[in-house]
């Protein structure tokens, strides 16, 4: 019951932006679960038409450090949601830390991800429907935890 009450302390815009910025980690882990699923079940990724799925995924840059790119989008979306989660709760420490660490997570996450758009246009010359659509869930959650930010400046949070 502490903790309802502890949430609902938050004020509703705060608790839209929680709610959003989790439901986008929940988005980005099903996206990064399938295409590693799709890797190590040895199976074809469905890329709606768009044919460059397959070889994005096959190529040397589809690993960092011998770990699937896609396992670490897993894991990165999980660290964003138990930070989210975290905050929501209202946690010790949370309040100061919590929006400042998705903040920064998501701005990294943004810049792997244009390295990685990078790769994929200039270097593989092909496109990955599910990778543009992880950069963009990245893209949209930095966003709120921007939001968020600016509006705990502003004392609007």
């Amino acid at each position: 019951m502490q903790t309802v009450t502890r949430a609902r302390e938050l004020g509703a815009m705060a608790l839209l932006r929680c709610g959003v910025f989790s439901s986008l980690a929940l988005a980005g882990m099903a996206v990064s679960a399938y295409l590693t699923y799709a890797h190590y079940a040895d199976q074809p990724v469905a890329c709606g038409g768009y044919g460059g799925c397959d070889a994005v995924q096959a190529s040397e840059y589809a690993t960092l450090a011998g770990i699937r790119v896609a396992l670490l989008g897993v894991l990165f979306c999980a660290g964003l949601l138990g930070l989210a989660l975290w905050w929501l709760l209202r946690l010790p420490m949370a309040e100061e830390w919590a929006p400042v660490a998705c903040f920064a997570m998501t701005l990294g996450g943004i810049a792997f991800a244009a390295y990685l758009t990078y790769v994929e246009l200039f270097v593989l010359e092909d496109v990955c429907i599910w990778c543009v659509t992880y950069a963009s869930i990245i893209f949209a959650s930095w966003l709120v935890s921007l939001t968020h930010l600016l509006a705990g400046a502003t004392g609007n949070a």
